[in-house]
């Protein structure tokens, strides 16, 4: 794993302290059990059990991380289970535990999460994780025409002012395709309904030059067009942290939990390709803190993308990604 970890060019917040990043990889092929210790012993830590299908490890001078089966259903059955005492309601329970963990075993990812972590602190615990994994015969995105896996990140946005965020938000608006592209998005997950990108109402709403709202007008516009956690730039964990109340009223999802981060969904997760670093997806992301801190770039290509959405084509061919590859290349 070769690949460096770039790190943009603000690491740190307004206060000095530094800009976190979490982590969240899917993966298939390895049981629950066995992924908990991968990842013990790649980082060291003192294992927790949750339940059977969820397990913390408290590493030092990191914090906590949990492995667990990505499977709503499953590990509330596990929690019950681990809270009930033996009894005939009891085995019968972990018999059906029993068959769902069977079903999660072909389909459900099981999912590494790791604790915020300062930014230039993280390629050296998730190169060592995903070696881990890789090595023990874990299986990413392209092992089955279904598997629809991914890497997740929690990034911190550089301050919590309404306009940086937007910035952000037409950032990767304007870089989604050319993320797609040279990101190879799986077909698999593209056809989710996880990671859709913003609707195109709502990209045009927020990439006219006018577009200047304050915090309550950024989150009512953005509720208005993306009341769901299914997008590949989920900014409903953020918004909470400004307006709880309001995410609750609108999006009845017990799973948004508030966070300073914009939740990043898009990447694949590749644990079983030799030449893969999560550095991969992290770096091309940071495209999109570039482009977001460039004012004069993000303008020009905020005024270009709006013209250039309104050809027929502009959904089928590849003009629009190739002007992005020219500010790349040039940036």
């Amino acid at each position: 794993m070769a690949t460096k970890w770039n790190m943009p060019a603000t690491t740190h917040k307004p206060d000095g302290a530094p800009r976190q990043v979490g982590i969240e990889i899917e993966l298939q092929g390895i049981p629950v059990d066995r992924l908990v210790a991968l990842v013990r012993d790649a980082l060291g830590g003192t294992v927790r059990d949750v339940s059977r299908s969820e397990y913390e490890i408290d590493v030092p001078d990191q914090g906590t991380w949990r492995v667990e089966v990505d499977f709503a259903l499953l590990k509330e059955m596990a929690k019950e289970e681990a809270a009930l005492e033996k009894s005939d309601e009891n085995s019968s329970q972990a018999i059906a535990l029993d068959a769902l963990d069977a079903m999660s075993s072909l389909l459900v990812p099981c999912e590494i999460v790791s604790p915020p972590l300062g930014m230039e602190s993280i390629g050296e615990p998730m190169d060592a994780v995903v070696r881990a994994v890789r090595d023990a015969g874990g299986n990413g995105t392209h092992a089955s025409l279904v598997y629809a896996f991914g890497v997740h990140f929690n990034v911190e946005p550089t301050d919590m002012q309404a306009g940086t965020v937007l910035a952000y938000m037409q950032a990767f608006v304007c870089l989604f395709d050319w993320i797609v592209w040279k990101g190879e998005i799986d077909l698999a997950r593209r056809v989710t309904p996880y990671i859709k990108p913003f609707p195109r109402q709502y990209q045009a709403l927020i990439l006219e030059p006018d577009y200047r709202p304050d915090f309550a007008g950024l989150i009512k516009d953005y509720l208005a067009h993306n009341a769901t956690r299914n997008r590949a730039l989920d900014m409903l964990p953020l918004f909470s942290m400004i307006d709880e109340d309001l995410i609750k009223e609108t999006v009845d999802d017990d799973r948004v939990n508030a966070r300073p981060a914009f939740h990043y969904r898009l990447a694949n997760s590749c644990v079983d390709e030799p030449d893969w670093s999560i550095a991969d997806p992290w770096n091309r992301w940071l495209k999109i803190e570039q482009l977001a801190a460039d004012k004069d770039a993000l303008a020009t290509l905020c005024a270009e993308m709006l013209a250039d959405s309104e050809r027929m084509l502009h959904p089928l061919d590849n003009k629009w990604r190739e002007k992005v590859q020219l500010w790349v290349d040039l940036s």
